[in-house]
């Protein structure tokens, strides 16, 4: 994928999570299963990418994905990607990293660089998250993704 398709794809699938945030409260318990989603739609465009999981301070120091995705001190997972020579998340975090400020909570941004798709899936089915997000939109998101990934697969 060229240069210039890549930076359409990750701004349009920022566009879409950002959507989704508004309309389904996504990152108040969807965070996991869209970063799955999106992982496997970078994976199989080839695009570079990390999972990277805030965390609070019981787990700081957590290297190993399963162990970090499976404690108490989960506030987000998000998918990492370099755009314009910067790094950046796709889905707008302003609004938890608001929420990590104003409730003094001391968390890292840690990356998990060799995690794959099924692996985020298998912790997102494993886990129980925040109960705002209801898990009916599933379905929506995952066809709103897939038709981003298709669009640029054809390229």
């Amino acid at each position: 994928m060229n240069t210039a398709n890549e930076r359409a794809l990750i701004m349009e699938l920022h566009q879409k999570i950002n959507e989704y945030c508004e309309k389904y409260s996504l990152f108040s318990g969807g965070c996991c299963y869209s970063a799955y989603l999106l992982s496997k739609c970078l994976t199989n465009l080839g695009v570079r990418h990390n999972i990277v999981i805030f965390q609070d301070h019981d787990i700081l120091n957590e290297t190993n994905f399963f162990k970090a995705i499976n404690g108490d001190g989960v506030a987000h997972v998000a998918i990492q990607v370099t755009y314009k020579f910067r790094k950046m998340y796709i889905g707008d975090c302003t609004r938890l990293m608001d929420y990590l400020k104003i409730t003094e909570t001391h968390y890292k941004v840690r990356k998990y660089p060799s995690v794959d798709p099924k692996e985020l899936l298998k912790a997102y089915q494993n886990n129980s998250w925040n109960w705002c997000y209801d898990t009916v939109h599933n379905q929506t998101v995952a066809k709103g993704i897939r038709k981003i990934y298709l669009k640029y697969a054809n390229i």
